[in-house]
């Protein structure tokens, strides 16, 4: 399903009492431009704070009800919980939405993620890697239901054609993963031997990595010469794309490759459906970190990269910071930047081509 213009949300973050507005709003201002990735509408954003989510609503009961009468005044579509929510929790708050709008949908992140892959998603592996991803973030769910579904069947005493159902629906659940997982292995097997092709024709590989929406696809297309889609919206990239990388002083020539960018609280079902594509990063002989030097989320999101690359045991990989975008910065921020005691970091603009040559120069030195 694709978003619409038409489409109407509310979405809500749960914070700690503690935790500061400022900071709430601009985990919500992330969390509106996925859906503004996802499909263009008008977005009723809620704060709701809680020591910690209701274990049978996520929002709280009273929040929950106080949310059904938004949905039905401005017949809302979609409910998205700014979080990673239990399925009865989830389960929980549709039933309430029902009783106003019977075909209202209610999400979490990582749904909301998902549905951006499908959408964004162009190659058998991509598309397989995010049937995977959606059959481990609804496994869980489906389990979980199943349960509530049993307790509230309780008294009955004999084996209901409700019983029945949750069990092919499990038995085929599992055929659907193995069958996905079957898939994957195999392309990932293909790739594998290509990088190994690689290796042993000499060629040194250079894998750009990043938050998403830091420039990485526009480096790509500054360091090979080519013209790949860059737009302004969250995981414009899926795919791994393979680059050559030329040298003309000393004839010399790399593959680079620009692959998924990386975002806050993903969770590691998604990294790991994503590892077929991931290996590129993962086999690299060099890693180029873009940071989107304008962020003022900046040192945040650097951190967010550092834990995931720590997930996937790469970070101990000769890495190359990439400040990108200094042109919109002004020479006193660049000059705070530059204090940052690191040799291998770079300061650029793939978009006006500033600096480029000096990181061609300490690639080479690299690799």
């Amino acid at each position: 399903m694709i978003g619409h213009a038409s489409k109407k949300y509310i979405l809500i973050d749960v914070v700690l009492p503690t935790e500061r507005i400022e900071d709430a709003k601009h985990n919500l201002a992330e969390t509106v431009s996925l859906i503004k990735t996802y499909g263009d509408g008008t977005i009723v954003k809620i704060i709701q704070r809680r020591a910690h989510p209701h274990p049978g609503t996520y929002i709280g009961t009273g929040k929950a009800a106080e949310i059904a009468d938004i949905v039905k005044t401005n017949r809302i579509d979609t409910v998205i919980v700014n979080g990673l929510a239990k399925s009865t929790q989830l389960y929980n708050l549709l039933k309430i939405y029902w009783d106003v709008n019977p075909n209202i949908e209610v999400w979490d992140r990582v749904d909301l993620i998902l549905h951006i892959f499908a959408k964004h998603a162009q190659t058998a592996e991509a598309k397989l890697q995010i049937e995977l991803a959606s059959l481990r973030h609804m496994g869980p769910r489906m389990y979980g239901l199943s349960e509530e579904l049993g307790r509230q069947a309780g008294g009955i005493g004999t084996r209901g054609a409700g019983e029945t159902n949750i069990e092919l629906m499990k038995r085929h659940w599992r055929n659907q993963m193995k069958k996905t997982s079957d898939q994957l292995d195999k392309l990932s097997n293909d790739r594998q031997l290509q990088l190994e092709r690689r290796r042993k024709q000499g060629f040194r590989t250079v894998s750009i990595v990043g938050y998403t929406n830091a420039g990485k696809t526009s480096l790509f297309n500054v360091l090979a010469n080519k013209q790949k889609l860059t737009k302004d919206v969250l995981f414009a990239t899926l795919d791994s794309v393979v680059g050559h990388l030329y040298f003309p002083d000393t004839n010399k020539q790399a593959l680079i490759t620009d692959t998924i960018g990386f975002i806050r609280q993903l969770p590691p079902s998604l990294i790991d459906a994503f590892k077929s594509t991931l290996m590129e990063s993962i086999n690299a002989d060099l890693l180029l970190h873009v940071i989107d030097a304008a962020d003022p989320r900046m040192y945040e999101k650097i951190q967010t990269v550092e834990h995931i690359l720590s997930e996937l045991k790469i970070e101990n990989k000769p890495i190359i910071q990439v400040f990108n975008k200094i042109d919109v910065l002004s020479e006193q921020q660049i000059e705070e930047l530059k204090k940052l005691k690191n040799e291998s970091n770079v300061f650029i603009s793939a978009n006006e081509n500033m600096g480029i040559e000096k990181l061609k120069k300490i690639i080479l030195q690299s690799i």
